[in-house]
């Protein structure tokens, strides 16, 4: 049996990849790792076979046209072997003894009633100049000594969220949802990280830190200004993930999962909307109707959204609302130095 799939999307990947590869491969002949070269024109491809060759029965390749990230993941999610599923970006990196150790405590949980829904991990934030520059830890959430449950776990800090870096889910229940991530679009991270939780209902914690999450390139999608570029983008995801659930869907959900996901629901509202005020006027106009498209879908959520900090924030009309909300994001963002 193979514990874990582990996918790697790829597109023009070929100056990075073979370090993330040497990282995951490291876990052996428990791992089944996909590589999904995703309609790249350089040597991505041939590296991915080439892999593949050396690891036969844990490397496989699957050649796609272009879809992006979110088609990759999708690839990985159709095609795993593995009983749970995590997502690696191509020039980040797995830490070899801690995949190790989480695939040991793994083999505890294979038996159908023994079976988690998801896991979580530690992880830290790499620069060329130094690795593990900022850690991130969920031992203020959750305990690694038992299986977690939303009941048992204790409630998330305002300023603490999951990342896709920290999450691996059982890959029946992706399927069991039919988890369908869309094409040609960036930041659909968020979707996967929200819509699965309310599926969610025993959850493994690795307290050490498993993913080194590269940042500072220059092309990144987390850099303000490639982010404004595809601002577009930004704004169709935000508004997907939001108006997932009806304030009355999550109200039914148990109250540490409903108010973690409240406060994830405004925080992304928080985020687009910095994004779109620094754009100008253009994203001034998206965000009207961002927060129309809400109030539209779901006028008790949108309330409720605006009774949290970051949502309260955003919703202060004029230059005051806009002058707080960039503001504080881009405190934020100098404290952790994205």
């Amino acid at each position: 049996m193979k514990l874990l799939t582990v996918t790697i999307p790829c597109y023009n990947a070929a100056a990075y990849m073979e370090r993330c590869l040497k990282s995951v491969v490291a876990g052996g002949d428990e791992l089944d790792v996909i590589i999904v070269d995703d309609g790249s024109t350089d040597e991505t491809g041939r590296i991915a076979d080439r892999w593949a060759a050396e690891y036969p029965g844990i490397v496989r390749v699957i050649h796609q046209e272009n879809g992006g990230h979110g088609e990759g993941l999708n690839q990985g999610i159709r095609n795993a072997e593995g009983l749970y599923f995590k997502s690696v970006d191509s020039d980040d990196r797995l830490d070899p003894e801690s995949l190790k150790e989480l695939l040991k405590r793994l083999k505890a949980h294979t038996a159908p009633e023994d079976q988690v829904d998801l896991i979580v991990n530690d992880y830290v934030y790499d620069r060329e100049e130094k690795k593990a520059c900022f850690s991130v830890s969920y031992r203020n959430v959750f305990n690694p000594d038992r299986v977690n449950t939303w009941e048992n776990c204790r409630a998330f800090p305002p300023w603490k969220q999951f990342m896709i870096h920290a999450m691996a889910y059982r890959t029946g229940m992706l399927r069991e949802m039919n988890l369908t991530l869309p094409k040609h679009t960036f930041y659909e991270d968020n979707l996967y990280i929200y819509q699965p939780l309310p599926y969610v209902k025993k959850i493994l914690y690795l307290d050490r830190p498993l993913y080194g999450y590269y940042i500072g390139r220059a092309d990144q999608s987390v850099n303000d200004s490639v982010i404004i570029r595809r601002l577009d983008q930004v704004t169709r995801i935000a508004q997907e993930m939001i108006t997932s659930y009806t304030w009355d869907e999550l109200a039914a959900l148990p109250k540490k999962l409903r108010n973690y996901m409240i406060s994830n629901a405004s925080g992304q509202l928080y985020t687009t909307s910095a994004l779109q005020y620094l754009s100008g006027e253009d994203g001034r106009k998206k965000n009207a109707e961002l927060k129309q498209a809400i109030r539209s879908y779901d006028e008790k959520l949108y309330r409720k959204l605006g009774h949290t900090f970051a949502g309260g924030v955003t919703m202060i009309p004029g230059p005051l609302g806009r002058g707080l909300t960039v503001g504080s994001y881009k405190f934020g963002r100098k404290i952790i130095r994205f």
